[in-house]
C-alpha cells in the first residue's frame, strides 16, 4: 500500500491530475462510484457516456460522467481505498502548488526584498510543509480508515487554498498547478464517500 501511495503522488506531482487518477482508480469506472458522477481520465471515458461538462476540468483531461441507471457501487473498503490512492494524486498536486507558490513569490519584489522573505509567506510555506508530511504519514498509518482519509481530502482543499492565496492575481488567472488543484477537488468529490451517510461529498 505504501508503494502505492508513493507511485500516485509521484504521478500527480510529475504529469498532472488525470496522470494521476489512473491508478488511483484502478480500473473502477463511473458505475463503482458513490454518487450520480464519476470523475475519470478523458482518455478512459466509454463510447456513449453521458458527459457533464466542465470547461475547466476538460483542460486538465478530466470528464464528470453521469453513473449508469443500473449500477453497483464499489464496497466500502475498496472505496476508502480508491479514496486513499486519490488523497495521495492530490498530494503531489499540492506539493506542485507550494512549489509554483515559491517560484512566483521569489520572483516578486515588495520594499526592497523579495516577497518570499517576509514572514507571512514563509509562515505559510513552513506550514503547508508540515501539514504535507501530516497527510503523507495519516495515509500510510490510516488508509484504510474512511474518516482518517476523508479528513486528509479536507486539510488538502484548504491548504490548497491557502496556498493559491501566494500567487495573487495569477493564481485565478488560468495558472495550471491551481487549475489541477480545483479540479482535484471536484473530483474528490466524486469519490470521497462520508462515513457518516455513505454517499459522495457534497
Amino acid at each position: 500500500m505504501r508503494e502505492t501511495l508513493a507511485e500516485c503522488e509521484r504521478a500527480g506531482h510529475r504529469d498532472g491530475l488525470a496522470a494521476g487518477l489512473g491508478p488511483a482508480l484502478d480500473g473502477a469506472g463511473a458505475d463503482a462510484a458513490p454518487g450520480s458522477v464519476a470523475a475519470l481520465p478523458s482518455a478512459a471515458v466509454p463510447p456513449r457516456a453521458s458527459l457533464v461538462p466542465h470547461p475547466l476540468a476538460a483542460r486538465e483531461g478530466v470528464s464528470f460522467v453521469r453513473r449508469p441507471a443500473r449500477h453497483r457501487s464499489a464496497t466500502p473498503e475498496r472505496l476508502t481505498a480508491l479514496a486513499a490512492r486519490l488523497a495521495a494524486v492530490r498530494l503531489g498536486l499540492t506539493r506542485r502548488l507550494a512549489e509554483r507558490a515559491v517560484d512566483h513569490l521569489s520572483g516578486r519584489v515588495g520594499g526592497g526584498e523579495p516577497l518570499i522573505r517576509r514572514q507571512l509567506v514563509l509562515g505559510t510555506l513552513a506550514d503547508a510543509r508540515v501539514e504535507l508530511e501530516v497527510a503523507r504519514r495519516t495515509l500510510r498509518v490510516a488508509g484504510s480508515l474512511p474518516a482518517a482519509v476523508a479528513e486528509v481530502h479536507d486539510r488538502l482543499t484548504e491548504l490548497d487554498w491557502e496556498l493559491a492565496k501566494l500567487l495573487g492575481g495569477s493564481g485565478y488567472a488560468g495558472d495550471s498547478a491551481v487549475r489541477g488543484v480545483v479540479v482535484s477537488r471536484l473530483v474528490a468529490n466524486c469519490w470521497v464517500a462520508r462515513e457518516a451517510t455513505g454517499e459522495a461529498a457534497p
